[in-house]
């Protein structure tokens, strides 16, 4: 059983140092002017990892991959799920934009609370004292890091903010919307199909074929590590580590992505924290502790 779990523990950890340098890649795309931007990216991003996602599972598992043509219901349910992550991944790239990788990323940690407060809407679940510490520790962090602890003046855009916080709240959808397909299909299958079908939503409003992309060794690099490593092996490592390993556990691991998005995003492409924007995000990944340690009580 400590195999296993060392096992998992592991593999979710690359998953999230593999994620936290794909937006640093992601970034150095757009500092380099490369021709793209954040809608084509995930356009062709999620095209590339769909199709990749699709070939490999029907390999695997070409039954279970067919079923959802068989079930309408199932269907529906997973093009919604490729809507969810077309549109978090969209966000996610445009925080990155007008702020940083290692920004755009601690958003994404605020799922948790986010997804207290939409149980506390629809469900009638209460929030707990201990939920309401956390929101105010992950907005005191988002504001020192968003001011640097000067709030006459803002670091970044407001924009960041904006579609940093629509990233996280699509994200959150994401995480809870297709718990039902993926209860009849599996996680793989619903994870495969709506990488591919996100990817042909946004084909629709932008066709990849109409993207001027200024192609060289290094654009080819960066984009090839957000298909490739970033996205398919990513994903892939983090569903295996999750079969070892408690969502308490794997909660707290995905808080190695901002840092390793960070620590990347200084040293590729020397993007420095000032001191308050360092206790920031020192808030921000003490409040996915303090809730991951509560949930586990």
């Amino acid at each position: 059983m400590n195999r296993l779990f060392f096992l998992g523990f592991f593999l979710t950890v690359i998953a999230s140092i593999l994620w936290g340098a794909m937006g640093t890649a992601v970034q150095h795309l757009f500092l380099i002017k490369s021709g793209f931007f954040a809608l084509g990216l995930v356009v062709m991003r999620q095209l590339a990892a769909g199709l990749l996602f699709v070939a490999i599972a029907m390999l695997v598992m070409p039954r279970k991959m067919c079923s959802i043509f068989r079930d309408r219901q199932l269907f529906a349910d997973i093009v919604i799920s490729g809507l969810l992550v077309f549109c978090a991944h969209f966000f996610f790239f445009q925080a990155i934009e007008y702020s940083n990788a290692g920004t755009a990323a601690i958003f994404l940690t605020l799922n948790p609370l986010l997804a207290a407060v939409w149980l506390a809407l629809t469900k009638g679940r209460r929030i707990a004292p201990v939920e309401c510490f956390c929101m105010f520790l992950a907005a005191l962090g988002v504001a020192l890091i968003v001011t640097d602890g000067n709030f006459t003046e803002l670091k970044f855009s407001i924009m960041a903010v904006v579609w940093g916080l629509c990233s996280a709240v699509c994200a959150t959808a994401y995480s809870m919307q297709p718990q039902r397909p993926a209860a009849k299909a599996g996680v793989t299958v619903v994870v495969a199909w709506s990488f591919l079908f996100g990817g042909l939503i946004g084909s629709i409003f932008c066709p990849p074929w109409a993207l001027q992309i200024q192609w060289s060794q290094t654009v080819a690099l960066d984009f090839g590590y957000v298909v490739l490593f970033g996205t398919v092996t990513a994903f892939w490592l983090y569903l295996m580590g999750l079969k070892y390993i408690s969502p308490v556990v794997s909660g707290l691991v995905v808080c190695l992505e901002p840092l390793s998005a960070i620590v990347f995003s200084m040293v590729l492409l020397g993007d420095m924290l000032g001191f308050w924007q360092t206790v920031g995000v020192a808030c921000v990944l003490a409040n996915v502790c303090i809730l991951a340690i509560a949930r586990e009580r």
